[in-house]
């Protein structure tokens, strides 16, 4: 549920399969899902890149590891 005057932020989160980016990307998804606003179908092919656009509170979104992005 969003706040009275809460920032909302929408962000496209691209990102590599290779080591543990995608199971990372998916469990913050997976964790946060209920907190978001929106979070669009895989956009990606998922063999070798995920892409998720999503929209949420600027203090959840904020909290995703950016490290894991292209």
């Amino acid at each position: 549920m969003i706040k009275e005057n809460e920032m909302i932020k929408r962000r496209e989160f691209i990102v590599e399969a290779e080591k543990d980016n995608q199971d990372i990307l998916y469990d913050w998804i997976s964790k946060n899902r209920n907190q978001l606003v929106y979070v669009s179908n895989e956009k990606g092919c998922g063999c070798c890149v995920s892409i998720f656009e999503i929209e949420g509170e600027e203090e959840i979104v904020e909290t995703f590891p950016m490290e894991i992005l292209i």
